[in-house]
């Protein structure tokens, strides 16, 4: 009796502790993924974040036109690599509750805007385990960009 006991015990403590390693493993695979679209976008490589964005090619027209804002105001959103620096992973369910997601989101506030017209620009990578941590789930990466201009 006593060694089914200490058998039991050691199967939960092996799940729970492979449970433990997959995370991890989820979150350096994200941390990865977010890192090289960062570059790519830094570099303006197109054809890269294409290949980091699940179903790209559906959604062409929307990738180039965000992968474009984000080259074009780089510096302005990234200054000193914040956006390689800070990347908190965040646990979100997708229209299915069953559908569990992560994402990365930064919010960029708007300067010089005394009335508060302008909203933050909103960047939200999301991903999905079925999918695998390598690639990005949505291809809507940006909120509030359109007028979003930081002087």
């Amino acid at each position: 009796m006593k060694t089914i006991k200490l058998i039991f015990i050691s199967l939960i403590v092996f799940n729970i502790s492979s449970c433990i390693n997959q995370s991890q493993e989820d979150e350096v695979q994200i941390k990865k993924t977010v890192k090289q679209f960062w570059k790519a976008v830094e570099n303006n490589d197109l054809e890269k974040c294409k290949n980091l964005i699940e179903d790209s090619e559906t959604f062409d027209g929307i990738i180039q036109s965000d992968i474009y804002f984000l080259h074009k105001n780089y510096k302005k959103i990234n200054p000193n690599n914040i956006l390689l620096n800070n990347i908190k992973i965040k646990d979100t369910t997708g229209i299915v509750p069953s559908l569990k997601l992560k994402y990365v989101q930064y919010i960029i506030p708007t300067k010089d805007d005394p009335d508060n017209v302008k909203k933050d620009l909103i960047i939200t990578l999301m991903f999905n385990q079925t999918v695998g941590y390598n690639k990005i789930f949505n291809p809507t990466i940006l909120e509030n960009n359109i007028g979003w201009d930081e002087k």
